[in-house]
């Protein structure tokens, strides 16, 4: 059996991650981008227009990765994208006996990163590019999200303000903002995709899907009720403005809590990766895999 070699993980997940970016299931990805844009900077576009002032650019892409309904959509939409993964089949079987049991673990980590890693970056496609040209780039709020409310108070229950409550603009910069909500995202994100492979190298790829959708879902009905138990699960952690209050600068959840957290979750996933793959049989059935 071959030693460790991190080429073969690199080259192994690359040709992996060339396969899923040409599957017709990405069809996924262009209804996301149509929903994002209709459901998320549609709203806040027309706010900016009634107002007369430009949006930053980056704003939707801020309200789409801080929005309950659309981070109810995300990841069951990653998850869908990846349910095959990681593929196990006959032919795996023999590649994983030819670069060895480390090299084709370490690849499939790095495949995971590379779909969550593309997943998002098609996100920011659909928030940003098509307010580019009619918004501002730089660091700062605009008054769109700012100010809005205050001038328009009849209109301070639309949706547009919804989607970028002061929760976000008065606790942080706009960076920060942009920072802490993509890496918490792709936190959540490869979180699942790590749940995902822990039960596919036990061979209960079914019930690994059914655990992600579960936690997906409870995830986002206990967020829409605003009780403690949220932060029991990844989705209340990976919602940025969820972590203040409005005004008061103490966190309601520390955000260097909800890091550990997910640190928590990806080690203790693959730590049952390490260990249920040291009792891999290479003797198995694909259709063992996926009982």
């Amino acid at each position: 059996m071959s030693k460790f070699s991190f080429k073969n993980s690199l080259s192994c997940a690359w040709v992996e991650f060339v396969k899923w970016i040409v599957d017709a299931r990405m069809i996924i990805v262009l209804c996301l981008c149509v929903f994002i844009y209709s459901f998320v900077v549609e709203p806040i576009k027309a706010n900016a227009e009634l107002m007369g002032e430009p949006m930053n650019a980056l704003e939707p892409f801020i309200a789409t990765l801080n929005s309950g309904m659309v981070l109810l959509i995300i990841p069951l939409g990653f998850l869908t994208l990846i349910s095959d993964f990681p593929k196990i089949d006959g032919s795996t079987i023999f590649y994983i006996f030819r670069i060895g049991k480390k090299s084709w673990l370490c690849g499939q980590i790095l495949r995971l990163f590379m779909m969550t890693a593309a997943y998002i970056l098609a996100i920011f496609a659909a928030s940003v590019g098509g307010v580019v040209t009619s918004g501002f780039t730089g660091a700062e709020w605009s008054l769109v999200a700012t100010k809005f409310a205050s001038e328009f108070p009849e209109q301070s229950g639309n949706f547009g303000v919804l989607l970028l409550p002061e929760n976000l603009y008065n606790q942080m910069t706009l960076p920060t903002a942009v920072m802490e909500s993509t890496l918490f995202v792709i936190a959540y994100l490869f979180s699942l995709g790590m749940i995902l492979l822990a039960f596919s190298i036990a061979k209960r790829k079914t019930a690994g899907i059914v655990v992600c959708g579960l936690v997906i879902a409870l995830g986002a009905a206990l967020c829409s009720i605003n009780t403690k138990l949220m932060w029991t699960l990844p989705m209340a952690h990976s919602i940025i403005w969820l972590h203040y209050t409005e005004f008061l600068r103490e966190p309601i959840f520390p955000v260097f809590y909800s890091a550990l957290y997910f640190a928590a979750i990806i080690a203790a996933a693959l730590s049952f990766c390490a260990i249920s793959l040291k009792r891999f049989d290479y003797d198995i059935i694909s259709s063992e895999v996926y009982k």
